[in-house]
């Protein structure tokens, strides 16, 4: 008996212990980079009260997938958030830079997310995507097919396979230059960076990522072809490619929406333009990066197939934090809420599949309208995220209001709502 009336306090200890923390006054969010919608870490969120009250004070840092949590006064109280930010790095969302709320008896659990633009995002992009991508550059006079079917570069590879910076050596990429009668054989690759050109919406369609660029550099080998006995051995270079919209370069009237590439192959990294051995540029001056445009074929950016990016789902980072429906034992599907929720400028959903699967997830409107595809076809089991940049299929961007993302798994529908700000 004694041991039961033991165990029953116990169990009821217990049981005040969880209540108390699930309900804990708090403050939490997520802090993610403009432009991209990746989390930012190491941002110090700061706490004060505000009402004249006992002074209070509290902070946490975000972690590797941008989230934090600060707990709150167990009373109704005024308080203001901050986010601690260094020189060249300003708060966008919210946009007074900073967030003042109150809470009451029946309001204690607050969530605010945070979007702040900096170097860091840009600097932090690297490895975060991977590159598929082919076509051909013609004759610079017509710079179509008609009259000179002289192609003057044949190219096309992939670059971080799988997501992965060690697959297959980085990836592989070559270009045939017809004219030159060269063969440039890319490997070793590594990212430099990945984001989003200037003047053009942000992002790309297909697959919908939040980047349109891509660079990376490596090693390679560059060796005649047809006759040319040149064998230039071992060579440096670097690229950039750009995924500018879709259906790519073939059927795409808008000029500023043809995909675009930029190549420079070299001997000598101490003097990477003085030993130029081949250029696939606008100018012809390899000091300045001016891709040609494509008049044949299309170049995709991919992030939403990496099963782990460095920042965003790393199994070191705590997923419950990114998504808490996503840490699922019982072996069925998960969908996540969208995060941010609000948003001003991109999301981030992420779904966990127990096995491999048929998968669709998309955006409605509250009027039932499709507005865009996100995933579509099979995929393997683990955890998969997509971005979402708010633009329907057209590229425009959805106007404010309230949509629902659906996830399609086998027959079973999952929804959640997403609020996007005007």
């Amino acid at each position: 008996m004694n041991r039961i009336c033991k165990a029953s306090l116990f169990a009821a200890a217990l049981m005040s212990c969880c209540v108390s923390t699930a309900f804990a006054w708090h403050l939490s969010g997520h802090v993610i980079c403009k432009g991209t919608g990746l989390p930012f870490s190491n941002i110090q969120i700061d706490v004060v009260t505000t009402d004249g009250g006992p002074a209070f004070s509290s902070s946490a840092i975000t972690d590797d997938s941008g989230y934090y949590f600060i707990t709150l006064l167990e009373e109704p109280r005024d308080y203001r958030a901050d986010a601690a930010v260094s020189s060249g790095t300003t708060v966008f969302a919210p946009s007074s830079g900073f967030y003042a709320f109150s809470t009451t008896s029946t309001e204690f659990e607050f969530t605010r997310d945070w979007v702040l633009d900096s170097p860091e995002c840009t600097n932090s992009s690297s490895g975060l995507c991977w590159l598929t991508g082919g076509g051909a550059k013609f004759s610079p006079i017509t710079e179509t097919n008609v009259g000179d079917y002289t192609r003057e570069h044949n190219w096309g590879g992939n670059v971080n396979p799988g997501c992965s910076p060690t697959a297959g050596d980085g990836g592989s990429w070559n270009d045939i230059a017809a004219l030159l009668k060269l063969h440039f054989h890319g490997q070793a690759i590594q990212v430099v960076r990945c984001g989003n050109v200037d003047g053009i919406p942000p992002g790309s369609t297909s697959p919908a990522t939040p980047f349109n660029f891509i660079e990376f550099e490596g090693t390679g080998t560059l060796k005649g072809i047809k006759g040319n006995k040149a064998d230039y051995g071992t060579v440096h270079f670097f690229a950039r490619c750009e995924d500018r919209n879709e259906p790519g370069s073939n059927g795409q009237r808008d000029g500023a929406g043809k995909d675009r590439y930029f190549l420079h192959v070299f001997a000598n990294t101490a003097d990477p333009n003085g030993s130029t051995l081949l250029l696939v540029d606008v100018d012809g001056d390899p000091a300045t990066v001016d891709p040609v445009t494509i008049t044949d074929g299309n170049m995709q950016i991919h992030i939403s197939s990496c099963d782990a990016p460095p920042t965003a789902l790393a199994p070191s980072a705590p997923l419950h934090r990114i998504a808490p429906s996503l840490e699922n034992a019982s072996g069925e599907v998960s969908f996540a809420m969208p995060r941010p929720n609000p948003t001003i400028e991109r999301s981030l959903l992420s779904f966990a599949l127990p096995r491999d699967a048929q998968v669709s997830l998309a955006i409605f409107d509250v009027t039932g309208r499709r507005m865009v595809d996100l995933a579509r076809g099979g995929y393997p089991a683990g955890v998969h995220a997509v971005t979402w940049n708010l633009r329907s299929r057209d590229g425009t961007r959805v106007p404010g209001g309230i949509y629902f993302a659906r996830l399609s798994v086998e027959g079973r529908l999952i929804t959640h709502s997403l609020v996007v700000s005007p």
